[in-house]
């Protein structure tokens, strides 16, 4: 008869194979530092994209002209007297600049064509919605070939100290991230004029269109890395509250190694691949947590009663463990693997704080589904030596227990 698979038994190869992980991180940390963003870092952050100007438009009529801009599609309003009209630029509509200049011209305003691009190439920034004037207003649009790389951009930008530039998205659109500490004399209108003015100089002011911009000073990205340490250990003592009132102190302890484990992990994961380390990392630390935890308590829960003699034959604590883990198994492969299936396609596919969080999560998912089966159970064997469970006891107590 086949022997059934006994967690137990690779209890030292998996921590083994936790601490020589979380050992490398550590390395890494002490060697390197995190990789942090300008959350915890302090600075300013720019998304900027460099694409040549279509056309410029201006208004002097009565009315008043109003040109916005949504997911990619340009859109005109005016209005007066008599109310407010729309025109909505679409791109199957009007696959080109030229057709849109011609429309607009139409319409009485003042538009001049610099380029034929497709119309469905729109970029977006800061300066919509935009109330038109006399002084003529810029419509950027990317081409369909990369004509400034991620090494332009950081030759532009070389003068500057510390700069770190990545590309978001595909590469092609030609849109940067680009980010620069800060120091306490500084001001976010001098690290904006400085990163500007930098890249205005090597591809020209008219066709740098920011699309996003965030400043962090030093005070408060201090204060921000203290809160959201202090979320994290909050989380980590209420969690041990619940669990030692829920269970016994034993399956507490082990819950709670189990999630430091998942901690460690991940920051170990995110120094080895030198992902940023923002407030976002911090979000996916908790939901790890939450989703850990709730594994760790089912495949306890099962543990308890097992020990009660109501769902298992086996009559050694160390017996019990393992049969709880195997009647607990598949639920914990079917669910990390339905959560995996929605987060995965947003780490492939998105960009920005959304792709960092997914990745994160993605990780933490398969650390957290892998602690909770093979460490967990581990601790749990070895604080039962400590802190016998005992069988008479736990029965006894069921009957006075409410949960």
């Amino acid at each position: 008869m086949k022997k059934p698979f006994d967690v137990l038994e690779y209890r030292f190869a998996a921590m083994g194979a936790s601490l020589l992980f979380i050992a490398a991180g550590i390395v890494i940390f002490f060697a390197l530092g995190f990789n942090t963003g300008i959350d915890f870092g302090s600075g300013y952050s720019e998304r900027v994209s460099i694409a040549p100007v279509g056309f410029t438009v201006s208004y002097s009529g009565d009315e008043t002209a109003v040109l916005s801009a949504d997911n990619g599609v340009l859109m005109l309003t005016l209005r007066g007297p008599e109310g407010a009209r729309e025109y909505v630029f679409d791109p199957a509509d009007y696959p080109k600049n030229d057709d849109i200049v011609a429309k607009l011209d139409e319409l009485g305003l003042d538009a001049v064509l610099y380029g034929s691009e497709s119309s469905g190439n729109l970029i977006s920034g800061f300066g919509y919605p935009a109330t038109l004037s006399s002084a003529p207003f810029r419509v950027n649009y990317a081409t369909d070939t990369v004509d400034v790389t991620i090494e332009d951009v950081r030759a532009a930008l070389s003068g500057l100290d510390s700069v770190n530039v990545q590309t978001v998205g595909f590469e092609s659109e030609a849109i940067y991230q680009i980010r620069i500490p800060v120091d306490d004399g500084n001001s976010r209108n001098s690290a904006e004029s400085a990163v500007n003015s930098a890249l205005a100089a090597a591809f020209g002011e008219e066709n740098i269109v920011v699309m996003q911009s965030d400043f962090v000073g030093p005070k408060f990205s201090s204060a921000l890395f203290r809160d959201s340490i202090l979320a994290l250990l909050i989380a980590l003592v209420l969690i041990l509250g619940y669990v030692a009132l829920r269970f016994r102190l034993a399956y507490s302890i082990s819950s709670i190694l189990a999630l430091f484990h998942d901690v460690l992990a991940m920051l170990s994961f995110v120094l080895i691949f030198r992902l940023e380390v923002s407030s976002t990392t911090i979000a996916a630390v908790l939901t790890i947590i939450g989703y850990s935890i709730n594994n760790t308590i089912v495949i306890f829960d099962r543990v308890r009663e097992n020990i009660k003699g109501i769902n298992g034959p086996c009559d050694d604590v160390d017996g019990v463990i393992s049969l709880s883990v195997r009647q607990s198994v598949t639920r914990s492969v079917m669910t990390s693997l339905t959560t995996l299936v929605a987060i995965v396609p947003l780490a492939v596919f998105s960009s920005g704080d959304i792709k960092l969080f997914a990745i994160n999560l993605t990780w933490g998912i398969i650390a957290g589904a892998y602690s909770s089966n093979f460490l967990a159970p581990a601790f749990l064997h070895y604080f039962h030596r400590i802190m016998p469970i005992d069988k008479v006891k736990e029965k006894k107590e069921e009957e006075y227990s409410l949960v």
